[in-house]
């Protein structure tokens, strides 16, 4: 071995003294009571014929600590960076990546800033496909058109249709699909000699009811969540 690599010191405690010691080795082989260390292996049971050794590092304060294990893995401690402010011009900083885990393609992805170090995001639509509430359907004087409306865990709705006759709906909304209260009424607007109707309510809540006014009218309607 060569004499210009600098050393270091491995020691163990002596369970017969009851301090530490250091270990020896002659030609690089460590020297035990019984040779049954001398020679590396991968041990996968714990036999008789083991002997224990503590693997001691170093502290801050100079003093030796032994390395501890939790079954086969090695305890390591978290060392908790002091807060100092906003970095925006430092190009020394040890890399570090801060990932999310995309579902589609089960793999883990750097999350990317701009120049300004702002987060990157690129938000995948929310809307859904239309969803028919009737179609030339005729609904009598203050009845209900359709069916009740639940937009599950989407925040908005939009209700587009038209009529054959020009009279305003009514839309109620509910937090509990029981207790319905009156939102918006909605006046048509003519166009291509029928009536039509555009409502949009956002972040508003899960349930919704539309209502006719108190004349006989013919509905298509439709709604989208988003």
């Amino acid at each position: 071995m060569s004499r210009l690599h600098s050393t270091s010191q491995l020691v163990a405690h002596s369970t017969t003294k009851g301090f530490q010691e250091e270990l020896n080795c002659t030609n690089g082989a460590l020297l035990t009571k019984d040779s049954n260390v001398s020679v590396g292996q991968d041990v996968k049971t714990v036999g008789s014929g083991l002997q224990q050794v503590l693997i001691y590092g170093r502290k801050d304060d100079g003093t030796l600590q032994p390395l501890e294990c939790l079954g086969d893995r090695l305890l390591v401690d978290v060392v908790e960076l002091a807060a100092s402010g906003r970095i925006t011009t430092s190009s020394a900083l040890s890399s570090v990546q801060v990932c999310g885990y995309d579902t589609v393609t089960a793999r883990f992805k750097t999350l990317l800033v701009d120049s300004d170090g702002k987060l990157e995001t690129s938000h995948a639509s929310q809307r859904s496909t239309a969803t028919n509430i009737v179609t030339a359907s005729t609904i009598g004087a203050n009845l209900q058109i359709g069916s009740d409306i639940d937009i599950s865990t989407k925040k908005s709705i939009v209700i587009v249709g038209t009529a054959t006759g020009n009279h305003s709906i009514k839309v109620l909304h509910s937090a509990d699909n029981t207790n319905f209260y009156l939102y918006s009424e909605i006046s048509p607007v003519s166009h291509g000699a029928v009536y039509h109707y555009n409502l949009k309510v956002d972040n508003g809540l899960q349930y919704y009811r539309v209502m006719n006014s108190n004349q006989s009218n013919t509905f298509t309607l439709d709604f989208v969540s988003l």
